[in-house]
């Protein structure tokens, strides 16, 4: 093999390596595609399947969205892909340790667990939600940007590795 085909293997694979560690980064956008219309949601909400408290906490939120249709809801499953990396951002931003679910973020705040004290929580933060407005918590999270840096770091790695592979013949 020669040497310029080394160097081209190698440069392809480092290329390789650079993409599949950007598609490993989250987007996430200040809204979200619902069905056939995009939406900036009031509330986003996080939950695992089969949790008794997560459901507890779904089925008072319905209940107090029950005549807003202007009020629209993110729903996130903990378990699927982006939504932990969504969650810490918000959580972040909010300045709150989420270490359970449900974790319900409307406006500017952040309800974490069940129980009465987070019903009342979330009944008040509904209430101002509908009367004052409030807005979406995803617009707190920056998108993910292309990773220019990494790029050029790869890129110059590239270039001395080239460049002293090229010197040794």
């Amino acid at each position: 093999m020669g040497k310029r085909a080394l160097a081209f293997m190698v440069l392809s694979i480092l290329l390789v390596l650079l993409g599949f560690s950007a598609l490993g980064q989250v987007q996430t956008p200040s809204s979200v595609q619902t069905g056939s219309r995009t939406v900036s949601p009031m509330i986003v909400e996080f939950y695992a399947k089969g949790c008794p408290d997560c459901a507890r906490m779904e089925d008072v939120l319905n209940a107090l969205l029950v005549g807003h249709p202007e009020i629209e809801v993110a729903r996130y499953e903990i378990d699927a892909p982006g939504s932990t990396a969504l969650l810490w951002k918000l959580s972040t931003h909010y300045k709150i340790l989420a270490t359970q679910v449900p974790v319900i973020f409307i406006g500017d705040q952040a309800i974490v667990g069940a129980g009465r004290a987070q019903e009342f929580a979330l009944r008040a933060a509904v209430d101002d939600c509908v009367t004052l407005g409030c807005p979406s918590p995803l617009d707190y999270v920056e998108p993910v940007a292309f990773p220019w840096k990494d790029l050029l770091w790869l890129g110059l790695l590239v270039g001395a590795f080239t460049c002293f592979f090229l010197l040794q013949g």
